[in-house]
Parts: C-alpha cells; structure tokens; sequence
C-alpha cells in the first residue's frame, strides 16, 4: 500500500502498515525503524526499535505507557501501526522528528524544535 504522511517538512513514504492486532505482527519485519500508532483521533504515538516485529508484540501485549495502554483499550475506528524503516542516528532524528510535527496523544516527551543536520 503506497501511503503517505504530510508533515511540515513535506510528504514521508511509509515503508509498511498493518492493523493493530495480534494476528498481524507476522507482517511486520524484524529490522529497525520509527513506527507510529494511529486509530481516528491521530496519532497516538510515535517510538523507535530496533526490531519492529518485536516492539509490535509488546506494545499489543502490555504497553509501558499508561495514556497509550488506555487508548489501545479504547480505541475510536480501528488501530492502525505503520513504520519507516531507518536505523542509526537517522532513526532518533526521524522520531524527534515526527513527534515535534504530528504532536502524538500518548508520547510523554514532546519535542518543540527540530535540530536539522
């Protein structure tokens, strides 16, 4: 699926996109990157792994995040997880990134400026 998401900076080309459930995660692969979980309120969080197979799993099994646990419970339309694939500095960048501009729900860190390289 060719999917785009427009930030301030222009379009970014998602690499994948699943539904949010268990059954799911066999198509994610087990490489680094930036994910975002998103239902019809937005964007709930954004993160980085570096195996998104497995950070699928945990966020679906018991996320850390208590904002994000509850709106897993609760959701408005269905939940959706997608991903960059990106590894090394470029994956923090990327994640700062993404936060600062798309404002997550559920992100505890909120980053207002964007240090460009």
């Amino acid at each position: 699926m060719d999917r785009e998401v427009r930030l301030r900076v222009g379009p970014l080309k998602l690499d994948g996109q699943v539904p949010f459930r268990p059954s799911y995660s066999f198509d994610l692969p087990q490489r680094g990157g930036v994910y975002l979980i998103y239902d019809l309120r937005g964007c709930l969080y954004i993160g980085r792994t570096d195996d998104l197979y497995d950070r699928f799993d945990t966020h679906h099994d018991y996320s850390h995040n208590p904002q994000l646990r509850y709106a897993l419970r609760h959701p408005v339309g269905v939940i959706d997880f997608a991903w960059i694939l990106v590894e090394g500095i470029e994956q923090m960048d990327l994640e700062r990134r993404l936060i600062r501009d798309l404002e997550p729900l559920c992100n505890d860190i909120r980053y207002t400026t964007c240090k460009e390289t």
